[in-house]
């Protein structure tokens, strides 16, 4: 099976991918509007939430760039005049994101836990589309195999491995995706952000051994990949949040029973 990575459309040779990041950003706006009226938020509370989205794209941004300049090295380019190189990592995007949208909706009043329940959730649909689009396009692949796919003549895989067949990992992690975030709907609220991070940490700690692109080092750790090493913060971080979570629940629990005594 060979893949296809532009579409031909009314003269435009636009990459599947571009199609993709189009199709996830729509769907993340979907599902916040959907949650602005499952939620019945308040004009104020709505600005609030698309304010923190704001910021934490940003810091998303600025995180993604400075971890991928520190897994190759890229920030030394940036010291002298000759090209400087950068890029984007998925890890740093989404600690970078997950900080800012929690800064954010706690200076604003708007409840850290509040805006990472609502708003982590709908990137798992986000990454989900676009897997389908690394797919398509060639980028992300995978470790060769005896089966799976092969990339033609052009594409950014046979330009390292030639026609050699590999695995479909974007594609496997597309459908782990998709069914975190049936997951993350069907999880009470306040536990949400937490089943978003421990899965996201969990299926992207697993596949990086089934990648086959170069993956970098972090702080000097070879045996890992630095989106290993970051998916096991991820999961640290949703431990974090699942226990404060279940404590929540406990102590809003007792203070319930203690109310219920007093009026009885």
């Amino acid at each position: 099976m060979a893949t296809v990575g532009y579409v031909n459309y009314l003269g435009t040779h636009t990459p599947w991918n571009r199609y993709c990041l189009d199709a996830a950003i729509l769907a993340v706006a979907m599902c916040v509007l959907w949650g602005f009226k499952k939620h019945r938020l308040s004009d104020a509370r709505q600005n609030l939430v698309l304010t923190a989205i704001a910021f934490a794209i940003v810091s998303g941004l600025l995180c993604a760039v400075l971890f991928d300049a520190l897994f190759t090295g890229d920030w030394r380019t940036w010291l002298h005049g000759g090209e400087k190189r950068f890029g984007l990592t998925f890890a740093g995007a989404l600690l970078g994101f997950s900080a800012g949208a929690a800064l954010h909706a706690r200076l604003s009043g708007l409840g850290a836990g509040f805006a990472l329940s609502f708003l982590l959730p709908p990137l798992a649909l986000a990454q989900a589309i676009g897997r389908i689009g690394c797919f398509l396009g060639g980028c992300c692949y995978g470790t060769t195999c005896d089966f799976g796919v092969s990339y033609p003549q052009g594409s950014y895989p046979y330009s390292l491995i030639g026609a050699a067949k590999v695995f479909p990992v974007q594609l496997v992690e597309s459908g782990c995706l998709f069914v975190l975030f049936i997951l993350s709907l069907f999880a009470p609220f306040r536990f949400r952000s937490a089943v978003y991070m421990l899965g996201v940490g969990l299926i992207r700690f697993t596949l990086e051994f089934f990648r086959g692109d170069v993956r970098g080092t972090m702080f000097g750790v070879t045996a890992l990949s630095p989106q290993q090493i970051l998916s096991m913060l991820c999961f640290a971080i949703g431990i974090t949040m699942l226990i404060k979570s279940a404590r929540l629940v406990v102590l809003g629990e007792r203070t319930s029973g203690v109310k219920g005594c007093s009026i009885g």
